[in-house]
């Protein structure tokens, strides 16, 4: 069994959450120190078993650190995430497919994607996350990318 779905575990206990989050980061702190930096396929692979864990809070954090991690193998399970009951889950896979700058030069960025964070844009019942899609859709213009 992978040894690091027992720290995933942990980002549901909040006093352990910092901790967890510190052992997968090989104690760097803070986004600037992460971004970018590739973690084992181990940690990848726990990270995308997360984004289908029951608690939303595990769900979030994973999305966080996948984020400032990118890898190509979790799109699919982000893309997932897209439809979350929670939308804090799905404004953090938003944040996490779209945003260029937390990943050093590397992006989630397809078409697949685009036609989904557009859809969250237009119907999301949610204003935060709908505002999050269009953001991003604002900045992915402005930047060229569209």
């Amino acid at each position: 069994m992978n040894p690091w779905i027992d720290q995933v575990e942990r980002f549901a206990i909040r006093s352990e959450r910092f901790e967890a989050c510190r052992q997968f980061t090989d104690g760097r702190i803070g986004a600037r120190a992460n971004r970018g930096v590739a973690l084992s396929k181990e940690k990848m692979d726990a990270l995308i078993w997360g984004l289908s864990h029951e608690n939303a809070v595990v769900r979030r954090v994973c999305l966080e650190f996948l984020d400032a991690h990118p890898d190509e193998s979790a799109i699919p399970a982000i893309i997932v995430c897209l439809d979350d009951p929670v939308p804090r889950v799905r404004w953090h896979a938003v944040h996490a497919l779209i945003c260029d700058t937390c990943k050093a030069g590397k992006s989630y960025l397809t078409e697949d994607v685009l036609t989904r964070v557009e859809a969250l844009a237009a119907n999301d019942p949610s204003p935060k996350v709908r505002a999050q899609a269009c953001y991003g859709l604002n900045e992915l213009s402005r930047n060229g990318e569209l």
